[in-house]
């Protein structure tokens, strides 16, 4: 078997380099440029950076998106002439990369406030803005921390005297539920660097079992079932019915992991229902039989 890894944004057809994962190589490069596909690895605008220099990535050729509908000034931010072949554009990734020495490209993270949790591409910025415009969020700041599985998870510090739990359902109206910040810790002021930022390393870790539900034991064949392949996938000891599969350390892999053995089971499940109802209370009614 030969794994291979593709990556891509949306705004180029999804895929836009692949390459095959060899096990002994130590890192896990995101490979070279399809056909009819390019790309530049820029320090800045225009100004490309040299073999083992990370840089932004940018993509032009045969699969660029034309832009963004119906909003002209974030597509004549995004899609940029290109300098190498008058009269095409190429796309600003935001990614930030860096050549190998087998000319390999190796992901390092994003360039701006962009993260990427359980698949969706999320700006941070778009959940503090919905945090301050609740009154009683005086400041807020929102990041990203490893829950205990080592995946990454939301948290959000804000300095308000509402209940976390008060504020967090106010996000639900607002917010999908894969924006939610995993946890919401009340501080009473904000680590600041001299510079007068946030001091994103001086925020505490989130108590890691602040997400714990009360213990409900499943009430049918169905609920046993999930609660059982829950364990098994997610590797923990105990699941209830009203425990979310997220917190618990799911993702989108483990949740394909957990249709599979439903489906092996007799049962079947539409992915995109876990998303929608991450606890098996939620998700129950909506499992029919194969």
């Amino acid at each position: 078997y030969q794994l291979v890894n593709n990556y891509g944004p949306t705004e180029n057809t999804v895929v836009a380099t692949s390459g095959i994962i060899n096990p002994d190589q130590g890192t896990l490069p995101i490979g070279t440029a399809i056909a009819n596909t390019r790309f530049y690895i820029m320090g800045s605008l225009y100004d490309l950076s040299p073999p083992g220099v990370p840089g932004e990535l940018v993509i032009a050729g045969k699969g660029l998106a034309r832009g963004y509908w119906n909003l002209p000034e974030e597509t004549e931010k995004s899609f940029v002439p290109d300098p190498f072949y008058p009269g095409e554009r190429m796309y600003r990734t935001g990614d930030l990369v860096k050549w190998t020495e087998d000319g390999e490209l190796i992901y390092l993270g994003r360039k701006d406030h962009q993260v990427n949790i359980r698949g969706f591409r999320i700006e941070l910025s778009e959940i503090e803005a919905q945090l301050l415009a609740l009154a009683e969020v005086k400041e807020a700041v929102v990041t990203t921390v490893k829950d205990a599985s080592e995946q990454d998870a939301l948290a959000a510090y804000v300095i308000t005297d509402e209940e976390t739990a008060d504020l967090k359902e106010s996000l639900k109206r607002t917010l999908p539920d894969y924006m939610v910040p995993s946890w919401i810790i009340k501080l009473d002021q904000l680590p600041m660097t001299a510079n007068g930022k946030v001091d994103l390393k001086a925020l505490p870790a989130p108590d890691m079992e602040a997400n714990q539900t009360a213990y409900e034991a499943p009430r049918d064949e169905v609920e046993t079932l999930l609660c059982g392949i829950w364990e098994d996938v997610l590797g923990v000891s105990q699941v209830g019915i009203h425990d979310h599969f997220f917190f618990l350390g799911g993702d989108s892999i483990k949740g394909i992991q957990m249709a599979s053995r439903l489906t092996q089971a007799g049962w079947k499940i539409d992915m995109k229902l876990l998303f929608q109802y991450p606890t098996i209370a939620e998700l129950r009614p909506y499992i029919e039989e194969a």
